[in-house]
């Protein structure tokens, strides 16, 4: 990676690049070195971007003095100026170039990391606050899926496609820079502490994790035939590796209606139909529904007066719109298509997810642990890498203070594998357990019970 505000001189970058690839090398075998990681624009910019791939070329390694310098995989650094599709077009673009001068490299991985629809990550931006991001997020992914994965033309071997999102917001912008959560420091506790708020762009990768394995067939077609520029949509199935246990066949269409970075009054009534359903029984399904009315703590915030340090009451309150509106278990009717009608705004997310009865219930949730948040409270996380299912309605989290009786202390239905417990009482010291219920109301097996105590 060429890195930000460091001077070295090409030659010293290039003898960089090769002490981590012999360094990662003496590790293991099993790493996978490659770069440059930046925009890698035309010559004579990104000078050291083009010297990199030439010495990858036909180099030679400072240390070993082998030629033809390993690389991986390229990686690039191409963001949207604001807007979506110019995160592709300039892939494809410096991807042709790439491989024009080196045609060797034809056949590498090429990721984008930093695919953001715009530089600058703390640059404050409403529309980084609520579901635009979110929305846009999952339209990028959708022409990439479409314009390259999809494209029997492309020359581009697209493998990773990424975000550089992992930050942690600051005052006085806990919810608009470019992070995944919105970051409260408050100050007005002994000791101080931090809150996180899940905003819709994170809330969206938990529904976009409900996607199968394989994409399938899917168009948006408009009653006047022209083409839409907001509207897209993903479509996958999913068959189980195994039969006769929790995991079962499934099919997800997600829809999205999104204008880039822009909100608008705009809403288009959609009709989604699933057609190919006859051979399969037992069919069941739920929608996720997101947009700037349903799931929007940053808008909820603001109608409070955006505090800087809200209280645990209006903590508990933003919390309570993190999720999108759930709708379901249904039964899907008899015969080959299911059809449902929807209003989406600009802009708006909508998860169709299908489910045939597996065998067997929800395995068992594991991996409950604990992060002390302040007095009275606590983040409750657990795993859901052994429950075998996608087809989970809930997650139930329980609470004892004496080993005997457990009650359920997380009201709302949730998909998502954590909670943060903050009663009135502030009593938070005791065992937790969790368990998965499936669509149809099936419990798995309790996670074991873990104790957290005051001091944790």
């Amino acid at each position: 990676h060429e890195f930000d505000n460091v001077t070295m001189s090409v030659q010293g970058f290039l003898n960089y690049y090769d002490a981590c690839s012999e360094g990662l090398r003496a590790a293991s075998e099993l790493l996978r070195f490659g770069g440059p990681g930046d925009s890698c624009h035309a010559p004579p910019h990104s000078l050291y971007c083009w010297a990199m791939l030439q010495h990858c070329y036909n180099g030679a390694n400072f240390f070993t003095g082998e030629t033809t310098v390993r690389i991986d995989y390229i990686a690039l650094h191409k963001k949207g100026g604001g807007y979506s599709l110019p995160i592709l077009q300039q892939e494809i673009q410096t991807v042709g170039e790439i491989q024009e001068r080196f045609p060797r490299f034809r056949s590498l991985p090429v990721y984008n990391d930093e695919a953001d629809p715009l530089v600058g990550w703390s640059k404050p931006q409403v529309w980084r606050a609520d579901v635009t991001y979110a929305a846009m997020v999952v339209k990028v992914i959708k022409q990439h899926q479409d314009l390259l994965l999809g494209n029997p033309n492309s020359t581009i071997n697209y493998t990773l496609l990424s975000n550089d999102n992992a930050f942690l917001s600051y005052h006085p912008h806990p919810f608009t820079q470019r992070t995944l959560t919105a970051r409260f420091q408050v100050n007005n506790t002994q000791p101080p502490h931090v809150q996180l708020i899940r905003k819709p762009v994170l809330t969206v990768m938990g529904l976009l994790a409900l996607l199968g394995d394989t994409q399938v067939l899917a168009q948006v077609l408009t009653s006047g035939g022209e083409h839409s520029d907001t509207l897209g949509v993903l479509a996958s199935s999913h068959r189980p590796a195994v039969l006769g246990g929790s995991d079962s066949w499934q099919t997800a269409v997600l829809v999205y209606n999104s204008d880039d970075n822009s909100t608008s009054n705009h809403t288009d009534e959609v009709t989604v139909s699933l057609k190919g359903l006859a051979e399969q029984k037992g069919l069941v399904y739920v929608t996720y529904y997101m947009d700037n009315n349903v799931t929007n703590p940053y808008q909820l915030w603001q109608n409070m007066g955006g505090p800087d340090y809200p209280t645990a009451e209006q903590f508990r309150n933003i919390r309570n719109v993190e999720d999108p509106r759930v709708d379901g278990p249904f039964k899907v009717p008899a015969g080959d298509t299911l059809t449902l009608k929807a209003k989406l705004p600009v802009p708006s997310i909508l998860l169709v997810h299908i489910c045939a009865q597996p065998r067997a219930g929800p395995d068992q949730v594991n991996g409950v642990r604990f992060t002390g948040i302040t007095e009275g409270q606590v983040l409750i996380l657990w795993s859901d890498h052994c429950v075998d299912s996608k087809c989970i309605k809930t997650f139930e989290v329980e609470f004892s203070t004496d080993k005997k009786k457990f009650r359920r202390i997380n009201v709302k239905d949730t998909i998502f594998t954590s909670y943060v417990y903050s009663p009135v009482d502030q009593e938070v010291g005791g065992l937790y357990r969790v368990r998965a219920v499936d669509y149809w109301g099936r419990p798995g097996p309790y996670s074991l019970p873990e104790r957290f105590t005051k001091t944790e």
